[in-house]
Formats: structure tokens, C-alpha cells, sequence
């Protein structure tokens, strides 16, 4: 007799019936059967083998196999990377293409691994690279292989040689150290030492809830310290903001301040078009000759941002940038107004008599965002406002208060609003809309935020003889 089992019954080969909670464990079969043997007699891992092991599964499968780095094929690092001038050897954006295990320089004690990619931007490329005699892992940037950025990173090399050899010579000032420089295929390289994370990347690890007062005094203590040496050495940054400012790694507090390619002299400030918006100083926007003091206000400006976690004035335009400046801290002063060359784009002017010096006097109204848009064929938005608060006492008190296990929450109050009030005037202080009375590097390391002095009141700088005569001297050359 034939017996049916049905599809529902039938057992299928390998299986059994699973009885108890115990056998829903896994099990470890430490030593399988099929599996192949080392020649130690160990038994071995597939996913060890096909993985990190790889390289003795080849040697197995041809005792001839011998690994050597060169044979790995080379990763484009670059985009885009299809060749189009300079012989094949750059892209349609001038950039050199790079390879990972591709080298840089020819010369002995000048040759470079490329390893990855650290960056890419307006100037060219900076890659993760080996030097093939100390061994020393560094970050070389690639300028395009254009003239002007060539000539303009060629400015880089001789300020930093200037700042590490003659200004900075024991790295003791937190500024970024050139290593070499050279000329590969017609690009620029200049090579620096290897740093780690940037305080934007802090800021945003951090979730934009900013950091503490005392981490903000630690940042700004090492900035200033090395703004006063640019600034002895009359040299201007132009373009200071959280990203060129590096952590020298993450387990320490320790900064530095690096690309110095649109820096200049104090005598030679041919430029007009500087610093990133965000950080932008008011005479800059008013196409004012300006000075070092370009450099205080944008770190004001980050001063802010690293206690609040969002930068201070996140301008959509120049003109918003303004607007966003002038509704936080006043108008400037009317000897800014009168003398700036691109006043009569942002604002209107009438006359009115003054009896006092019996005279007609300039007036000046900052122009609505219609006016502003209509004139300059642009469709200006207000812009996204991240403050609630009109001044910069408000938007700073006004941050919550930082929690503590050890303290009461009245100790802690009386101990932050206490820090608050010191760092509120150290901030008025870089912030001061007119560039000639904005505090020094120098002023601004004496203020108790900075020494840790107990702060009862505002902070009045004195200036000391050579500052008066260079402050003398600035305003001659204006």
C-alpha cells in the first residue's frame, strides 16, 4: 500500500524538529568539517581568509604569491578625471588627476606617496600623502595649473616662510608649518604638516549647541597669540573662520591657524574681494582701505559662533550681510560712511543743517530691500533669522545654561551669567564697528575673559607708544 505524505508533513534532509528553547541557541562548530586546514594544522576562517587574511589565501592557492603595495590598482582621487590639458596629465578644471600609490616630486628626499584625499576647492586639491625618505604622513596641497593661483599660492610659500623662520621659529604661535614646496608637472605643491579636524567640524560634531565658555577662552587664547604675531609682522590673514582653523588632533584642545593663501602685507592690500561672508568685515563691505583689525572682527565673529553653535551673521548677500550687522550692533560711525567707496550701494544720503557747526551735514539711510533689489536687478530675501534676540548682550544670555553635576543650579547661574558678562565685553570689544578703535590681538589678550581675572567691569585697553604710532601711521596711509 502506497502511503500519501503530504507537502505539509514531509521532512526535509539536514532538519529535525526543534523541541526545546535550548536548541534555538546558537552554536559555535569550532571544528568543521570541509573546512581547510593551515599549515599549522589551525583551522581556518572563510570570512578572515576572503578578508583581511586575503593575501594568505593567495599564497595558499600559489606558494609563488608575494604582496607588494605597487601592485594595487591605482583609485582616481580626482574629479572629474577624464584628461582634457597639460598632456592628459590634467582635468578640464586644471587640476592635476591623482591617484592613490601615485607619486609627487622626482627629487630624492622630495617624493611623495599619495595616499587619499583630504580637500578640494577653488585653489586646487589637498591629499593625505607619505614622504618616501622620513616617512613622515603630511598634507600636500596641488594648486591648479593656472597663473593666478600659482602666483597667489607663491605668496603662501614666501608669508609662511617669513612666519615659521623669522616670526614663529620654535612653533610655539599656532601657525601652520611649511614643510616643502616644488613644482610637479607644472603644479604648484606645497606641503604641510598633518592636523586633524577643524572647528566648523567641531561645532557640527557638537550638534550646533556650541561649546562652553572655558573651551571658547582656550580656542581664543592660542588664536590671539598667533594674530599678534601677524600682526607685529604687519601681516593680514583675510580670511579667518572655523574651517581654517585646525585642531592639531583630537584628543587636545591645541589649534592652528592655516591657509594663508589670501593673506598679505599691510602696505599691499591690493584686494578688495576678502574674507568669507560670513565672517566679512563692515569696512570691507563699504570698500574701506582696511587693515589688520580685518582679522579681530572676524574673530569676533567666531568667537560667537563657537559659544552659540551658529555663525553670528549668516548673510545671503553682501547686502544682507550688512543689514544683518547694522540691525545687531548700530550703524557705523559717519567717518566710515562718508569715506567708503562702496557706501552708495547699500545706502541713501540727505543733507541736513546742523546749528552747532552751522553747516549742512551727510545723513544716511540704510536702502529698503526693495530699493537694494530693484537698483541692483537682484531678488534680495530677508534670510533666515536664527535669533530671536536684537543685541549682542540678549543673544548671548540668552543661550541656555550649561549642566553641571557638581554645582547647584543657583552656583551655577551666578558662576556662567559671571563668565557671560566678561565674554559679552571681550566680544564688543573685536565687534567695535570702526576698525580704528576695535581692540588690538594684543589689547585683546589683556581682557579678564582671556587672563581669567575676575571681571567687575568693562574693559578699557590702554595703548602702548608703538601701537599709538602705528595707529598714527595707519591713519596717514588711509
Amino acid at each position: 500500500m502506497v502511503v500519501d505524505v503530504s507537502p505539509q508533513r514531509r521532512r526535509i534532509s539536514g532538519f529535525h524538529r526543534v523541541r526545546t528553547a535550548h536548541e534555538l541557541q546558537p552554536r559555535l562548530d569550532l571544528e568543521p568539517t570541509g573546512r581547510r586546514m593551515a599549515s599549522n594544522g589551525s583551522y581556518l576562517s572563510p570570512l578572515q581568509q576572503l578578508t583581511t587574511s586575503i593575501t594568505d589565501t593567495y599564497h595558499i592557492c600559489n606558494p609563488q604569491f608575494r604582496y607588494e603595495s605597487t601592485h594595487n590598482p591605482r583609485r582616481v582621487l580626482t574629479k572629474p578625471s577624464k584628461p582634457v590639458h597639460n598632456e592628459g596629465f590634467d582635468n578640464e578644471d586644471y587640476d592635476y588627476i591623482l591617484y592613490v600609490n601615485d607619486w609627487l616630486g622626482t627629487e630624492e628626499g622630495h617624493k611623495y606617496l599619495i595616499l587619499d584625499i583630504l580637500g578640494q576647492g577653488t585653489f586646487g586639491q589637498v591629499v593625505k600623502c607619505q614622504n618616501m625618505k622620513t616617512h613622515e604622513v603630511v598634507a600636500v596641497k596641488v594648486v591648479k595649473n593656472k597663473p593666478a593661483y600659482f602666483n597667489q599660492s607663491m605668496m603662501e610659500v614666501t608669508i609662511l616662510e617669513l612666519l615659521n623662520k623669522s616670526c614663529d621659529p620654535n612653533d610655539e604661535h599656532h601657525i601652520l608649518r611649511l614643510r616643502d614646496s616644488f613644482i610637479h608637472r607644472n603644479h604648484l605643491c606645497l606641503v604641510f604638516e598633518l592636523l586633524s579636524s577643524n572647528l566648523y567640524e567641531l561645532i557640527k560634531q557638537n550638534q550646533f549647541q556650541g561649546l562652553s565658555t572655558q573651551l571658547v577662552k582656550v580656542f581664543m587664547a592660542q588664536l590671539l597669540d598667533a594674530m599678534t604675531v601677524l600682526k607685529d609682522a604687519r601681516l593680514i590673514h583675510c580670511d579667518l573662520k572655523p574651517e581654517n582653523i585646525l585642531l592639531k588632533s583630537l584628543q587636545s584642545p591645541q589649534i592652528k591657524i592655516i591657509d594663508f593663501g589670501s593673506a598679505c602685507h599691510e602696505r599691499q592690500t591690493v584686494y578688495t574681494y576678502i574674507q568669507s561672508r560670513f565672517y566679512r568685515s563692515p569696512e570691507v563691505l563699504l570698500g574701506m582701505n582696511y587693515t589688520a583689525a580685518i582679522d579681530v572682527w572676524s574673530l569676533g565673529c567666531i568667537a560667537v559662533e563657537l559659544f552659540l553653535g551658529l555663525p553670528l551673521f549668516p548673510g545671503t548677500s553682501e547686502y544682507n550681510q550688512l543689514t544683518r550687522i547694522i540691525d545687531m550692533l548700530g550703524m557705523p560711525p559717519l567717518s566710515m560712511l562718508n569715506t567708503g567707496k562702496q557706501v552708495h550701494q547699500f545706502f541713501d544720503t540727505h543733507e541736513v543743517w546742523n546749528p552747532q557747526s552751522n553747516q549742512n551735514e551727510k545723513r544716511y539711510r540704510l536702502k529698503s530691500i526693495e530699493q537694494y533689489s530693484r537698483e541692483h536687478n537682484t531678488n534680495e530675501q530677508p534670510g533666515k533669522q536664527y535669533f530671536k534676540a536684537n543685541s549682542l548682550p540678549e543673544l548671548i544670555n540668552s543661550a541656555p545654561l550649561p549642566p553641571s553635576k557638581n554645582r547647584t543650579p543657583h552656583e551655577i547661574e551666578k558662576v556662567e551669567m559671571n563668565n557671560r558678562a566678561a565674554f559679552i565685553d571681550f566680544c564688543q570689544g573685536l565687534l567695535n564697528l570702526n576698525p580704528v578703535t576695535r581692540w588690538t590681538p594684543q589689547q585683546a589678550r589683556m581682557h579678564p575673559f582671556i587672563t581669567g581675572e575676575k571681571f567687575t567691569k568693562p574693559f578699557v585697553v590702554s595703548k602702548c607708544p608703538f601701537e599709538l604710532l602705528d595707529s598714527n601711521l595707519t591713519k596717514v596711509v588711509a
